[in-house]
């Protein structure tokens, strides 16, 4: 039956010195529990964060990461930077990068960023899936 996804929604932010980067995410990591991380992180991100999505918590929205569509073989790019996109999929992938546990810092063109996978849809289903995003 094709419909099934497996979908993330990452937050992030993204500053300009690995040090800030650094003390960002020990600060965040500080705090106990998935969800206390990301209030924390959609709080600081407006203060610090140098990406648009700071105004809406650091949110770069949902990223399919595989489907069973036997006929997608790959995928559209979602996020506007490639390479951190790359490195999210990778991460996802290889289980660097888990729900609730901040990942980072990871450095692209546009900075260095902190990242947080705050939802997860489908991961139950994703071993059985044909096609695949990632």
């Amino acid at each position: 039956m094709v419909g099934f996804s497996h979908r993330i929604q990452i937050r992030h932010i993204v500053v300009e010195k690995k040090e800030v980067a650094e003390l960002l995410k020990e600060t965040i990591d500080g705090v106990k529990g998935a969800t206390a991380k990301n209030k924390l992180l959609m709080k600081l991100a407006p203060k610090y964060s140098l990406c648009p999505s700071k105004e809406d918590g650091g949110n770069l929205g949902w990223l399919e990461l595989s489907c069973d569509d036997p006929r997608i073989t790959g995928y559209t790019p979602t996020l506007k930077n490639a390479e951190l996109e790359e490195f999210i999929r990778k991460g996802m992938r290889t289980l660097a990068i888990k729900k609730g546990e901040l990942c980072g810092p990871v450095k692209t063109g546009e900075g260095y960023h902190i990242l947080l996978v705050c939802n997860e849809f489908g991961a139950e289903l994703a071993d059985g899936f044909t096609g695949s995003a990632v």
